[in-house]
């Protein structure tokens, strides 16, 4: 992961929420200027959601050390829904202008059958 790019994205006006694809169960880099990068942006007003990668399974942030702290800045889980899923979900809450905790309380509640 290049810093500068990570940092251009996660600064940028237009963008209003971030999903990100990670390993296995939810865990990604941990580096110090990772972790702040993301807490950075959750704190300006921007969503972050983490799917895995992986075809099956899904995300069990702090089950791992390396998911524990994208769970501790405030990262959402997108539990098992496909990336194509979430992404529409996102979309979709987006338009609701909803406040941070009811968008989270939403995002990981099953609406129409995209989380098992």
């Amino acid at each position: 992961m290049n810093r500068n790019i990570i940092t251009a994205i996660l600064n940028s006006k237009d963008i209003k929420g971030i999903l990100l694809e990670t390993f296995g169960t939810g865990n990604a880099p941990d580096e110090d200027w990772f972790i702040d990068l993301i807490s950075e942006c959750i704190k300006s007003g921007k969503y972050v959601v983490n799917v895995t990668q992986c075809v099956g399974g899904g995300v069990f942030m702090g089950r791992y050390e390396t998911s524990t702290r994208l769970k501790n800045v405030g990262v959402i889980s997108g539990k098992d829904m496909t990336t194509e899923a979430a992404i529409s979900k996102m979309m979709f809450l987006l338009s609701k202008n909803l406040s941070p905790k009811v968008f989270k309380t939403i995002y990981e509640t099953s609406l129409r059958g995209e989380l098992g």
